[in-house]
Order: structure tokens, then sequence, then C-alpha cells
């Protein structure tokens, strides 16, 4: 028996929750509920159309936990688009174990099953609404961005495309934690594929007045002119903060442009590296902390 549940939430600004809603996988919505958020008074309700009066006599959501609680305890696993986000969210509110639940994301099964072979990004402009398209399923009565309408629609693209996946491996008979597992599986492999095909691209040293400036690119520039060396990498959010903490070293005469000398030039076409799973999210981390933080203080540990 699947015992897999599918949820998709709402919130304030991005930050407390205002809507729950939980189907089972037999299309049975078994939760939802609206709240009354704690921190806030007043909030933007173009998305998901829910204004303060409509929640006036709502109950907060530390009322409802416990019968949220008792749905999460009894999942085998927790479906969702983008779920990361809504059980991060559900963990921060005082939802125990949910962040323990294996996850059933409908972004990786669609890419897999629809996406790839359709010239579409796993990340990249695939929203719900792309899946849903592209799928012939319905928001249903309640529309898109409420959280009865996402949930169904999630819940009823996975269907389609878990059938799809069953009957494509051949796996007509495998029970359903046999068929996700083979999934994950499949999955694993691609996404590494994925992303050291999208690692993959060059460093460019740009010459800029009287220094030189560190571009990253993902198609292959000329060399020449105002790009000094070009060399390729396999991974350029690795060689985005390696080759800057190797400029960095020098005398900066403008915001990321650098004064180098002939050995620095040599050193920087001499540059490599490789691709490693965990080094490059560790990396790819380290670019989003960039905007934040200096980048050249942020190492390897």
């Amino acid at each position: 028996m699947k015992t897999a549940i599918f949820l998709d939430a709402e919130f304030v600004e991005g930050d407390e929750l205002i809507e729950l809603s939980i189907y089972s996988f037999e299309r049975e919505e078994i939760y939802h509920s609206l709240f009354k958020p704690v921190r806030y008074t007043e909030w933007d309700s173009s998305v998901h159309h829910i204004p303060p009066d409509m929640v006036a006599d709502a109950p907060a959501f530390s009322a409802e936990l416990p019968a949220v609680q008792r749905l999460i305890d009894a999942a085998s696993h927790i479906g969702g688009f983008a779920v990361e986000n809504d059980i991060f969210h559900l963990k921060a509110q005082g939802v125990a174990g949910i962040d323990e639940k294996p996850v059933i994301e409908l972004r990786n099964w669609f890419w897999i099953n629809y996406g790839r072979d359709n010239g579409l990004d796993l990340f990249q402009g695939v929203s719900l609404a792309t899946v849903v398209g592209n799928m012939g399923v319905s928001f249903g009565e309640e529309g898109m961005h409420s959280a009865s309408g996402d949930t169904l629609a999630t819940l009823d693209a996975f269907r389609l495309l878990y059938d799809k996946y069953v009957v494509s491996r051949t796996l007509a008979g495998a029970d359903f934690d046999a068929v996700v597992g083979r999934f994950n599986e499949e999955y694993a492999r691609e996404k590494l594929e994925y992303d050291r095909n999208n690692a993959e691209g060059y460093a460019v040293l740009v010459r800029v007045g009287a220094g030189y400036a560190l571009r990253l690119k993902r198609e292959e520039p000329r060399e020449g002119g105002k790009n000094v060396a070009v060399i390729r990498v396999a991974d350029r959010q690795r060689a985005a903060i390696e080759l800057h903490n190797m400029i960095a070293r020098r005398p900066m005469i403008a915001k990321g442009v650098y004064r180098l000398n002939e050995n620095d030039i040599e050193r920087f076409r001499n540059y490599s590296n490789g691709f490693d799973t965990e080094d490059h999210a560790y990396f790819k981390k380290l670019q989003g902390l960039s905007s934040r933080f200096n980048i050249s203080s942020l190492k390897r540990r």
C-alpha cells in the first residue's frame, strides 16, 4: 500500500505558513487549513490571494501542529514540487522528522521522463506550470498558487510520470518502493552527468585598463584583443574561487581589477582543475556567498 503523501504550502513573505494542503496518493485531500500568521499583520497577497481578513479567524499553525505531525509520521514519502522548501519551513515551524522522510521531487521525475528528451533544462525555466502544461493535468477548481490546486496538480502529474517510468523501464509488478528506489539511482547518475556538463567552461583573463580581471564563460571566447588568456576548465565554480584567490594576492587597482606581472599570467595559463561532485557543491555554495563575503578569504577546508 502506498502511504506517500503530497503537499504544498503557501507562505507570508516567503517565511511564515499561511496555507497547507496534504493529499494521499489516492487523490484524497486529507488535510487543508489556512493559518493566521503570528509575526505578520500585513503582507503581499498577489500570488496566493490570501489577504489578512481571510485568515483573521483562522488558527495559528501551532494549534494545528499535532494534526499535521500525525500525517507526517504516518507517511512513507513526502512528495511535491520544489518540496525541499516546504519541508524546510515546516520543520522550522515545529514539524519533527519531516526532513528524514524520503522525498519525491516532481521536477526530477519530469526531467527524467519528459523534459530531458524535449530540450528542457532541469532547473532553468521549469516551473510547476511548465510541468502541468506539458503533462496535460489541471490545477482543479482552486487554481494555481492555491495550496490545494498546486498539490493536486503535482500529484496528478507524478502519477502519470510514475506510470510512464514503470512502463519504459519494464518494472510492471515492482512495488512502489522498488520503483522509487530505481528512479533515485537513475536520477543520481543523470544528475551527476548534468552537473559535470554544466560545470565545464572557460576562464578568461581580461585586460582592463592597466590591470586584469577574471571572467568565467560557458562558451569558448576568442583569445586575443582584451582577452589575454583563455583556459578550459572542468569546473567553473571551482575555477572562480581558486583563480580569484590566485590573482587577489596582487594589488587591486579597481573593483575586481588587479595589477599582474608576466609570471602571474603564466600561472593563470597553467591552471587546470577536475570535476568532483562534493567539491563542485562546495565551490558553488561559496560562489553564492561571494556577494556577502570577500571571496578571496573563502578557502577549501
